[in-house]
């Protein structure tokens, strides 16, 4: 289900080309930072619901709860956190975030007037942690071989407004 979050912050944003982090395969990537009770929160849980009703039927509401234990879901309502030192990322205080990833395709990439950018360098010098973005994402369900989860897939970034770097 696709969805559009709009004035939200960004963090670790790898846009113009594909990073790996951790284990994980290269790709393109960002986390967004979504405070609780905001309407962008209710908009990634009602998709959230809607893809799992779908997925699982009248198991949706069992399975989310058990894929939320499980720690299997790109929408996490608690703060992001360093799984070294414990301790929560800047910016990502008293927040929720949502973990988008494209491993095969470019998500699109807008400036504020709304011309797309193409360069890597454009991208890079835009985009960064702690500015505001409007992003598109698509919610969806997974049920296969590779188990169940509720991922995020990241389509397009539009540079919204300057915040604090973190």
């Amino acid at each position: 289900m696709q969805i559009r979050i709009k004035n939200v912050r960004i963090a670790f944003p790898s846009l113009a080309e594909p990073e790996a982090f951790g284990d994980g395969e290269p790709a393109y990537q960002a986390k967004f930072i979504i405070v609780p009770k905001s309407e962008q929160a209710k908009a990634i849980k009602e998709a959230i619901a809607s893809v799992a009703k779908e997925q699982w039927k009248d198991k949706s509401v069992d399975v989310i709860k058990l894929l939320t234990e499980d720690k299997k879901m790109s929408y996490v309502e608690a703060p992001y956190k360093n799984k070294k030192s414990g301790e929560t990322y800047a910016g990502f205080e008293g927040a929720h975030y949502l973990s988008a990833r494209n491993a095969k395709t470019r998500p699109t990439i807008y400036n504020k007037a709304n011309v797309k950018l193409e360069d890597a360098r454009d991208i890079n010098s835009l985009i960064y942690s702690g500015c505001f973005v409007h992003a598109l994402v698509d919610i969806w369900a997974q049920d296969n071989k590779w188990g169940r989860r509720i991922n995020c897939t990241l389509q397009g970034v539009m540079f919204a407004g300057d915040g604090e770097n973190f």
